[in-house]
């Protein structure tokens, strides 16, 4: 717990502001250093999941982004597990499309922290807002990036379960219009991990509703074909401007229409759309995962092929290689004598 310096109301220990007379309270991790390397400059985001901070290496003045997670007593538990699982997740991902980690500990104040890449791109949320519907095939080279990430997690046995565009950076390189990253696995689940509960319990978070396949709001298991749903459901809201069961005016009426109900085909909702394009949307929102492609593997094979019938600029092609970003592992500091 603390105070708000101005008229002393109790407040909990991550309050950003007080609720009772609105004033913004300083933040104490600002000018903090972490892992004894790296010092925290400015907040550029805040979730259940911890915050993420821009960050500077001592010595080397790199850039990168911290999230933290500051220890506090009174912190559900469940929390705390999900920062750990999405740490531990983070460093086994090496996909050019997923935001590259270089480290994740623990403080001596038990606080937790993900070291990871400074990603310049915009979330595709803001993208979305500033420019609405995209281009079909530009939609396709979005969602061929996200199969490269997500396919890699998948065959390390773990689904994303959180797709949605405040979770994809959007890069423009020299060379690439696009440049797609994937982040935030703090709601992943390791399939063939015993330790997980399944299903999930009640009143768990299992993802943002309107992306959540239909066995995942069921509490069925899950397997990859899940994230290709959520797939579907992101493309199709890119390529028409709308979410594929946009009829839906409430949040047991979205449920409902998930799980049972088959939304019209993209071109019914925009002319023009390729008749490729609307096989692929349509197969990845089966509401039966076993018509849906199978792996990301076959998604991004069939979107390959669409592809082809495009003229195709060189700045719009899918880059498998990293590129310049920065992937170096920060130099680890020797230990303190005890």
């Amino acid at each position: 717990m603390k105070r708000c310096g101005s008229c002393g109301e109790s407040l909990a220990s991550d309050a950003k502001f007080c609720g009772v007379c609105g004033t913004k309270l300083p933040d104490p991790n600002l000018g903090r250093v972490i892992g004894q390397r790296y010092v925290l400059r400015e907040l550029i985001g805040s979730g259940t999941l911890g915050d993420v901070y821009r960050a500077e290496q001592l010595g080397l003045q790199r850039k990168l982004a911290i999230k933290l997670l500051p220890a506090d007593p009174q912190r559900d538990r469940r929390t705390v597990e999900r920062f750990r699982r999405e740490g531990a997740i983070f460093c086994k991902l090496r996909s050019p499309h997923t935001v590259t980690t270089y480290e994740f500990d623990t403080e001596p104040d038990g606080s937790l922290y993900i070291a990871m890449e400074l990603s310049p791109g915009r979330s595709l949320a803001d993208i979305f807002r500033s420019e609405g519907a995209l281009e079909p095939t530009r939609v396709l080279r979005i969602l061929a990036g996200l199969c490269d990430s997500l396919g890699e997690a998948h065959q390390l046995g773990v689904v994303h379960r959180d797709l949605r565009p405040a979770n994809i950076l959007i890069e423009t390189r020299a060379t690439q219009r696009d440049f797609v990253k994937l982040t935030d696995f703090g709601l992943a689940k390791i399939i063939a991990d015993s330790n997980s509960p399944s299903p999930t319990p009640v009143g768990e978070t299992i993802g943002t509703i309107q992306f959540a396949s239909p066995e995942q709001l069921m509490s069925r298991p899950l397997d990859g074909r899940a994230d290709i749903y959520a797939l579907g459901v992101l493309g199709y809201l890119l390529v028409t401007g709308q979410h594929p069961l946009a009829g839906a005016r409430s949040f047991g009426d979205l449920v409902a229409a998930q799980i049972g109900q088959v939304p019209p085909r993209a071109s019914a909702v925009r002319g023009g759309v390729p008749a490729d394009v609307d096989e692929i949307l349509a197969r990845c929102l089966e509401k039966d995962p076993a018509r849906r492609y199978p792996d990301t593997q076959a998604l991004a094979a069939t979107i390959a092929v669409a592809l082809q019938a495009y003229p195709t600029n060189f700045s719009d092609t899918v880059r498998t290689d990293p590129g310049d970003e920065d992937t170096m592992l920060a130099a680890t500091p020797p230990k303190p004598p005890k």
